[in-house]
C-alpha cells in the first residue's frame, strides 16, 4: 500500500490546530491584548514538515495592523521509492504571501492571496539510460488560517490554502521510457499540487 503522505499530513495538521486551540483556552487575552498589537514581525518554521522531509521556514511584517506581508522558503528532500528509475531529487519553493488581519495585530484570523514558484530537480537512470529533469511550477491562490500569539511572544499559526497551477518539463535524454517514469514519479509523490499549507511555530514581536 503506498503511504500517503499528503492525507497523514492534513490529518497531523488538523490534530495539532485543535490542541494549539485547548492550550490557548488556558490564557486571558485581556492583559495581553494591546502589547500583541504592537508586534509587527513574526518568524515562524515547521517542525512537523521534517518527517516528510521538508524544511520550511517564513517572516511575516506587518505594514500596517490588518495589512501583513509574508515570505516563505521551503526545501523538500525526496526519497527514491517514486519510480522504477530509481529516481533521486529535491524540491525548492518560494512563497510570498498577503494576509489580511481580520482583527488588527499579528495575533487572530486572518485571509489573503499567495504566489508561489517551486522547482523539483531530479535525475534517474532507466534501461541504461541517464537523465535529468526539472519540473518548475508556478501557483497562484487564496489562503487562510490564524495565528496564536503568547505573552512570551511565542507564536503558532495554521493555514490552508489552494489555487492554480501552471507547470512545466525539462528533461535532458529524453525518451518514451524516461518521460514514463517521470509521470510515475509526478504522480505518487503527494507533494506536486496547488495546496500549500503551514502549521509553524516561533517567535512575534
Amino acid at each position: 500500500m503506498q503511504f500517503n503522505f499528503k492525507k497523514t499530513l492534513l490529518l497531523g495538521l488538523l490534530m495539532c490546530v485543535c490542541a494549539i486551540n485547548l492550550l490557548n483556552a488556558q490564557y486571558s487575552e485581556e492583559t495581553t491584548l494591546e502589547a500583541r498589537k504592537e508586534t509587527r514581525h513574526a518568524f515562524n518554521a515547521c517542525p512537523f514538515g521534517v518527517a516528510f522531509g521538508i524544511v520550511s521556514a517564513n517572516y511575516e511584517y506587518l505594514l500596517k495592523p490588518n495589512h501583513g506581508i509574508m515570505v516563505r522558503f521551503d526545501y523538500e528532500g525526496i526519497p527514491k521509492t517514486y519510480s522504477d528509475a530509481n529516481i533521486d531529487a529535491n524540491g525548492k519553493a518560494v512563497v510570498l504571501n498577503y494576509r489580511y488581519h481580520i482583527t488588527a495585530g499579528m495575533e487572530g484570523w486572518f485571509a489573503g492571496a499567495y504566489g508561489r514558484y517551486r522547482w523539483y530537480n531530479g535525475e534517474g537512470k532507466i534501461d541504461n539510460t541517464n537523465f535529468d529533469f526539472e519540473l518548475p511550477d508556478f501557483t497562484f491562490g487564496l489562503n487562510a488560517g490564524k495565528r496564536w500569539v503568547w505573552e512570551c511572544g511565542l507564536t503558532a499559526t495554521a493555514a490552508f490554502g489552494y489555487g492554480v497551477s501552471w507547470k512545466d518539463r525539462n528533461v535532458h535524454n529524453s525518451t518514451p521510457q524516461v518521460e514514463a517514469a517521470i509521470d510515475v514519479f509526478e504522480e505518487k509523490y503527494d507533494f506536486i499540487n496547488p495546496f500549500m499549507g503551514e502549521l509553524s511555530i516561533g517567535y512575534t514581536f
